[in-house]
Formats: structure tokens, sequence, C-alpha cells
């Protein structure tokens, strides 16, 4: 099975930088190698979005299975030695951080890793932890999302980080509907927009939005 631009794809796969295990889908192979996943089993990706490698959703409008074998130039890029900046301990005191070399950081939206604390000191590596790697990736079962409800489920949960226990989505022919929080029901408009930025044919549908709670109260 061969796929296009814009398909959500259920694929499994393993990551390997400089032969050494750091992402899986498969929770006997992350156990085996000591590797802390919150959640296993097959992943969804929309095609063309690079959400894990751009090399990959290359791969995958080809063939449903195979191995990558990538040098650093082509997956996540080489080190930077401007991506290491250097911060006076104080700027982790305002933040009531205390800075631990290996520990990662969120600072105004970026995350950067703690190298070393020299004195008052800190030098923080913003590059991402793959840089200046070579990745192989082999991957398997990939396999079109197509049911509408499924692909929204992923922007709800993957894209905009919605808890799952605080939305359901159920869909009748050309209709979906949407249960969220009172306090979401409001921010249709810009749901709307989440859904048709990753989901190419959501316009086609008709889409309404009501409160989880209300419904829940309905007898």
């Amino acid at each position: 099975m061969t796929f296009k631009k814009n398909d959500f794809v259920s694929v499994d796969f393993n990551i390997y930088a400089n032969d050494k295990l750091v992402q899986t889908t498969s929770e006997k192979l992350g156990k085996a190698n000591g590797l802390k996943i919150n959640s296993y089993g097959p992943q969804t990706i929309v095609i063309g979005k690079n959400m894990i490698l751009a090399a990959l959703d290359n791969a995958i409008m080809k063939k449903d299975k195979g191995t990558l074998e990538l040098s650093a130039s082509d997956a996540y890029g080489n080190k930077k030695k401007e991506l290491l900046k250097t911060f006076p301990s104080s700027a982790f005191d305002e933040q009531k951080l205390k800075p631990v070399v290996g520990m990662t950081y969120d600072f105004n939206g970026m995350y950067g890793a703690v190298r070393s604390i020299i004195s008052n000191r800190v030098t923080v590596d913003f590059n991402n932890p793959l840089a200046g790697k070579k990745i192989r990736i082999e991957y398997s079962n990939a396999k079109e999302v197509s049911k509408i409800e499924d692909k929204m489920f992923f922007v709800l949960s993957n894209g905009l980080k919605i808890p799952v226990s605080s939305f359901a989505v159920s869909a009748s022919g050309k209709k979906v509907n949407l249960k969220v929080p009172t306090k979401m029901v409001a921010m249709k408009d810009k749901l709307a927009a989440a859904f048709s930025e990753l989901i190419s044919d959501f316009s086609d549908y008709t889409f309404n939005v009501e409160s989880l709670t209300s419904v829940k109260s309905k007898k």
C-alpha cells in the first residue's frame, strides 16, 4: 500500500541513534532496553507534516515497511555551536528552578538540556537531542487512518494536548459531533481551524460542538 501527502497513517517503528534504541512503539523492545515511554502501540502521523522526520514521510509514501539509514545531516541535523547558550544561575533562581546537569528545561517554548554548571554559569544545549547522530528507522505495518473521528481524536489529543477524558467524538455520515467541557464550547471556530489545518477533507463535514457536562446530565 502507498500513501499520499496529508494522509493520516498509523505506523510501528524503532528509532536508533548511533545504533542505540531511543524510541519505539514496541513495549517488549522498549522495556528490554530500559526506555521510559508513556504509552506503546502504533503511532499516528500525517504524511507531509514531518512529525517524526521528512525522510520517514517520504519512505512511507512509497512502501508500507522498510528501513532507513540516515546521516546526521539528513536526519536531525548536525550540532550547532550557536545553540549552546550560557546563562547566569540567577536566571534559574528567578524561575524557582535548580539547574541539574542532564535535565531538560523549557525556556519560553524552547527546550534545552543543561550541559555544565561552572561557578554561577550554566551552559544549556538547545540542539535537538538527536542532532549530530546517525539515525536508523525501522518501520512497518503502515495503515491508513480513514475515519474522521479517529483523525479528530489525534488532533485533539496529540496536536492540542487535550486530555482524552475531556472530550468525546462521534460521527454519522457527513456529520461530526464533539463534546467538550462547557468552557471550550465557545472555541468552536478555533477548534474547526485546528482540524482543518491537518484534516484535508474536514470542510466536507458538518461540525457541531456541545457541552460534555450538559450532555452527561441528560436523561
